[in-house]
């Protein structure tokens, strides 16, 4: 979103996008997120890094970020600097996402890079700088250890008004109320009250044109990553058809290894589709050595979940 700046938010969305689909350590700050917002999901870096699954991935160096440019320019242990990332829709627009990246960062080092950059421009805001390189990226420090990234500058300020009580946030919100049901182990966790209202290309989907809601969160238990997700939609009858596209492109993956010995059929081991009126749920369970081996050994599984 700003160039040098860009490389670290790129980094961390790919954290955060690296399991499910889609920062703050423990819960979703409600003093950030506006009132209105469409959807929030938000990955605990320092949860996720305590948990065998990471340690595994790590030690074997199956971790797919590699930070070590990213450290040495900017001074960071992306698993241990950063403590949390929280992805937001501050508006029903597109370009309305918001990235929020909390922890222990060198402020004055980040800006000296972006001050580097020739088309660097700062806008004042309140009491907060907005910074862009670009016509559609900015981002801001809310305080020393917030940043926040948008394509639209008025999202940004949105987030700043929001986090000084110019607006209201959305602690009072369905949205919020929604996230009580996440587990306190949870390192990853989000909702969409309405996939339809994203807009994009993501209204093409078979799947969204059934779909309403979704909640997922993920977790690790003893020695088991545990993740499921939830579904919701108008009827029972398009909450099944939910349930058979997500079993048939099980099916089509199971098919697709007998030329692909990508250890898929192993991974869908773990995977239980359930129906219960309107809502569709998936559940999957697996030893965490287990499942970081199969994702060395499979890195085409995202190919399979594709729900157009």
């Amino acid at each position: 979103m700003i160039k040098k700046a860009t490389l670290l938010a790129a980094a961390l969305v790919a954290v955060a996008l690296f399991l499910v689909l889609p920062v703050w350590s423990g819960t979703i700050p409600a003093s950030i997120v506006p009132d209105g917002a469409r959807y929030v999901a938000h990955l605990d870096m320092e949860k996720f890094v305590g948990t065998k699954f990471y340690e595994y991935l790590d030690k074997d160096g199956r971790f797919e970020i590699n930070s070590h440019d990213i450290g040495r320019l900017l001074k960071l242990d992306l698993a241990r600097d950063v403590t949390g990332v929280t992805i937001f829709g501050a508006g029903a627009g597109e370009k309305d996402a918001v990235i929020a990246v909390a922890g222990r960062f060198d402020k004055e080092r980040l800006l000296t890079i972006l001050s580097l950059d020739d088309d660097l421009r700062e806008y004042a805001y309140g009491g907060n700088t907005i910074y862009s390189t670009d016509h559609d990226e900015y981002g801001a420090f809310v305080n020393d250890g917030l940043i926040v990234f948008a394509e639209n500058r008025a999202a940004v300020e949105k987030v700043l008004d929001t986090a000084a009580g110019k607006a209201k946030n959305f602690a009072s919100s369905k949205l919020n109320a929604l996230l009580k049901d996440v587990s306190p182990g949870a390192f990853l966790s989000g909702i969409v009250e309405d996939l339809g209202e994203l807009g994009g290309e993501i209204r093409r989907s078979r799947f969204v044109e059934k779909a309403r809601g979704i909640y997922f969160q993920a977790q690790e238990k003893g020695d088991n990553f545990q993740f499921r997700a939830q579904v919701t939609s108008d009827s029972p009858e398009n909450a099944k058809d939910m349930a058979d596209i997500i079993q048939g492109l099980i099916a089509l993956g199971r098919l697709s290894e007998r030329d692909h010995e990508t250890g898929f059929a192993s991974f869908t081991d773990g995977i239980q589709v359930k129906l219960d009126g309107k809502t569709m749920s998936l559940e999957f369970d697996r030893p965490s050595r287990e499942l970081a081996d199969l994702l060395s050994r499979g890195r085409g599984f995202h190919g399979f979940f594709i729900l157009d």
